[in-house]
């Protein structure tokens, strides 16, 4: 059965300057891309490249979904969510604890220890042998706050798969063709139209998905990017650009092989570029994203390492390969279909 459900902390999305420290934030939540201890997963990476790559041209989406999307006029372009460890790793807490105690919905259906974020996942796995201290439920917001992470909205669903869960809260029906979150659909507003950071959790057992959001700094130039799908013989590859200038050019690095991309969606400066690389049906293949901004360096994602079509999501090593000579490819129409959609 496909499920979704939504709940909103009402909170301030005006964000002023900050730092990663400002929000209880290591330096890890600033290596962009790597994994840090197995967060994210290819689940979560691609779920948040959706949400980015949707933001930037939400009327793609709001056409392809049609008449369940009458509140879709109420979007415009804006800036990417950040992805953050607090908030993805509360999220796929979540999701785990969902799978583990076999249940569905926003609060936890114990009481959930305090000290979880110190257990979980290497001495609990969500478990209610160890995350639980009593029969009680937890509101969402609490569990999300032991974490370390400052909620102002979660959404969880039961899909088939990290794209299908995605649309089933993008393209999921209106209540009132109204704007803003209390006339809109929850799930869309907070996809297209909140501000700060989102972490997403996905469980590969049961497909629970879960997406916190709460404040961020403030995103890496290149704030997301996977591949979709997991492994065919043809991928798509997609890479989000957030900056003030459009880059020279756009390229992954595929088993150290360069494939230019082209701006699929967006602008230069807020943008999703694409390409397709085929031949990476079976075996692994390591790959990285290479552009190259206005100024001719280079910005990679993950900044540092690869990640994996048919093998680990994410690990350091790095064939490279110089892309320097490949131009940047014109804009393809915002007509074109999402790719992936369900």
């Amino acid at each position: 059965m496909l499920r979704v459900l939504v709940s909103l902390l009402v909170l301030s999305l005006c964000l002023v300057s900050a730092s990663a420290s400002d929000f209880g934030l290591s330096e890890n939540d600033v290596r962009a891309g790597e994994s840090i201890n197995g967060f994210p997963n290819w689940g979560e990476r691609l779920m948040l490249t959706w949400i980015n790559r949707a933001r930037v041209d939400p009327q793609v989406e709001m056409r392809a979904c049609g008449a369940a999307c009458g509140d879709g006029p109420c979007y415009a372009p804006v800036a990417p969510l950040t992805w953050t460890t607090a908030l993805n790793r509360a999220a796929r807490f979540h999701a785990d604890e969902m799978q583990k105690q076999r249940y569905f919905g926003h609060d936890s259906k114990c009481t959930v220890n305090p000290q979880i974020a110190a257990l979980y996942p290497a001495a609990c796995d969500a478990s209610a042998s160890c995350a639980c201290v009593g029969e009680a439920a937890t509101p969402w917001m609490q569990r999300v706050a032991f974490f370390g992470a400052q909620p102002s909205g979660e959404v969880i669903a039961l899909g088939a798969d990290p794209n299908q869960t995605f649309y089933m809260w993008l393209h999921e029906q209106a209540s009132a063709p109204l704007c803003g979150p209390a006339g809109s659909n929850i799930h869309r507003w907070l996809i297209l139209a909140s501000s700060g950071g989102v972490g997403l959790g996905f469980n590969d057992k049961n497909h629970a998905a879960v997406g916190n959001f709460g404040p961020a700094p403030a995103p890496y130039r290149i704030p997301s990017a996977s591949h979709y799908p997991r492994q065919a013989a043809s991928v798509e590859m997609w890479a989000n650009w957030f900056d003030a200038a459009a880059p020279r050019s756009a390229s992954v690095v595929v088993d150290g092989k360069c494939t230019p991309m082209k701006l699929t969606r967006g602008s230069g400066t807020n943008g999703a570029w694409s390409a397709t690389v085929n031949g990476v049906g079976s075996g692994c293949h390591r790959y990285y994203f290479s552009f190259i901004d206005a100024s001719g360096r280079e910005v990679t994602y993950p900044a540092t390492g690869s990640l994996g079509i048919g093998c680990e999501d994410w690990n350091r090593d790095r064939t490279t390969a110089s892309c320097l000579a490949i131009p940047a490819t014109p804009s393809m129409p915002s007509r074109r279909r999402a790719a992936g959609r369900r």
